[in-house]
């Protein structure tokens, strides 16, 4: 994690130019992307957030539902917002800013089917009651979550999303050009009970309306429009955190929204003082090879040659509702393929420092992840070597099939330009009848610093911007380096909102500087 300026032999400072034109690219780039600019809202122009759903977002079953638990992780993030919305929700001391646009019951498009809020049942549907909603009002931030309704009343979830969804997007849009809109991937429905017949019903048709959201909002991305997703299936993924008619979540449910809520904004937002990047989307196109093949391990590092892989877009597996790829497990049933290997490509930017990565890992059953040939990650395989005839460890069943589980990675940097994540996926048996495998990836970090030089007849001046307080200046002369690098012993004055060192000159070997922030 540095930053390299080298000194040649006569001493004067020597830029690498492709670092540099690097940089620029990835700032020109940034312009293109749908991003909120955290500095652009103040307490007299406050971020203005819509949040729009069913009784999941409304009070029908607790006040302020996951809305109270976001407020907090807002401000507390470094966030000035207020919230939009017609209705109202009772205030307490941690929320206080209760405008929302939940609506008991709502669907997403006509007919709507129990009355809220004034609206008659057949009018209690999201396209009508949002377009209402915006008359007067041009929210900067939409966050939705809708479609737990119209899966659980049967709907159909190709339909709701491509088509019903699609609408609402485009009505948003026509009235708030420049909005940001989340749309969550709802709640599962796999044990609700409301009704007859029950939500529980349809259950599996929420995994197929998640999978066909994800390709809409990829669909759309790729238009140039700001939507995103939110996956608040993999959020609320316990029977722990729902109540008891398995429809709504409870308190541990609703704080796990909106954590899921905050990372989501985070991913969109620029800030000074942290990065987000989503490097891999949810339902990215992935090369796998499906051959049931001993690779090796070879197979994971960037310079392997995947030209001859298939490919398609995630969920890539078998036998399993929301699958969008279908992979091969061979010719016998009972005796499938036991591991199916997948690569993607990603670009870092020269500008930033990572520190960490988040994974979101859907696989059944057991799955190892590899960054740029090295094992980052393994999930439900046993520890030590693992070859292709290993089984994962246990089957995964149920809800868990559809989850994509988090976790964070602690890294010690990206090299900047192309980087390759390789995921093998493991079934356990191979009678076991599906397999799924989807991932996101999003890095953390900081923008890197850059470290000026400036030169006299005795001296080489470095600086570095104030803010990269806890970085250590080092040198080698060498690279690679023929030695350790060394800590140039501060401590480093602070000026003119910078920190700053003198070198004296030398006419010795050449001399290489970096910055680097220690790992804690």
């Amino acid at each position: 994690m540095s930053r390299k300026l080298r000194i040649n032999r006569l001493g004067r400072p020597r830029f690498r130019p492709c670092l540099w034109l690097a940089l620029l690219w990835a700032l020109a780039g940034t312009a293109l992307r749908a991003d909120l600019v955290l500095t652009n809202y103040t307490a007299s122009r406050p971020l203005k957030v819509m949040a729009s759903g069913d009784s999941i977002t409304d009070d029908s079953s607790i006040n302020g539902a996951w809305r109270s638990y976001l407020q907090p992780l807002l401000k507390n993030n470094g966030y000035t917002f207020t919230n939009l919305g017609r209705w109202l929700s009772t205030t307490t001391p941690t929320f206080t800013l209760t405008r929302h646009e939940g609506m008991d019951g709502a669907v997403i498009a006509y007919p709507g089917l129990s009355p809220a809020h004034g609206y008659p049942a057949s009018s209690n549907y999201a396209r009508l009651s949002l377009a209402d909603a915006l008359t007067n009002v041009t929210p900067d931030l939409f966050l939705i979550d809708l479609g737990v309704n119209d899966m659980g009343r049967g709907r159909n979830p190709y339909f709701v999303a491509t088509n019903d969804m699609a609408a609402l997007l485009d009505m948003i849009f026509a009235k708030v050009p420049a909005a940001n809109i989340i749309v969550g991937k709802p709640t599962s429905i796999t044990r609700a009970s409301i009704l007859t017949p029950p939500y529980s019903t349809y259950g599996t048709n929420m995994p197929i309306f998640c999978a066909a959201l994800q390709s809409l909002v990829n669909a759309r991305r790729a238009q140039g429009q700001n939507v995103f997703v939110a996956d608040l299936f993999s959020a609320v993924n316990s029977p722990t955190m729902m109540k008891s008619d398995g429809t709504h979540p409870n308190t541990t449910g609703l704080s796990a929204m909106a954590n899921e809520w905050l990372f989501r904004i985070a991913a969109i937002t620029v800030q000074t003082d942290r990065v987000v990047t989503p490097f891999v989307a949810g339902g990215s196109t992935w090369k796998y090879s499906d051959k049931g093949l001993d690779l090796g391990t070879n197979w994971a590092q960037p310079q392997y040659d995947d030209s001859a892989w298939a490919e398609g877009p995630a969920r890539l597996g078998y036998n399993l509702a929301g699958i969008t790829t279908t992979v091969s497990f061979g010719t016998n049933s009972a005796s499938k393929y036991l591991t199916t290997y997948f690569r993607r490509a990603f670009v870092v930017p020269a500008n930033v420092l990572y520190t960490n990565l988040n994974l979101r890992l859907n696989r059944v059953d057991g799955a190892i992840v590899w960054l740029n040939g090295r094992e980052i990650f393994r999930a439900n395989l046993p520890s030590g070597p693992v070859t292709f005839q290993t089984q994962a460890s246990i089957a995964t069943l149920g809800d868990l099939m559809h989850d994509y589980f988090p976790t964070n990675v602690p890294i010690a940097g990206l090299p900047p330009g192309t980087n390759v994540v390789a995921v093998e996926v493991h079934k356990f048996p191979p009678t076991q009848p599906s397999l799924s495998f989807d991932l996101e990836l999003f890095g953390t970090g900081e923008f890197a610093p850059r470290l000026a030089a400036s030169l006299d007849s005795n001296a080489l001046g470095l600086s570095w911007p104030s803010n990269f307080a806890g970085f250590k200046l080092e040198t080698c002369t060498g690279l690679p380096a023929a030695g350790p690098w060394q800590t140039v012993a501060g401590p480093y004055p602070l000026s003119n909102d910078c920190f700053g060192l003198s070198v004296p000159r030398t006419t010795g070997p050449q001399q290489f500087f970096r910055l680097r922030k220690p790992l804690p």
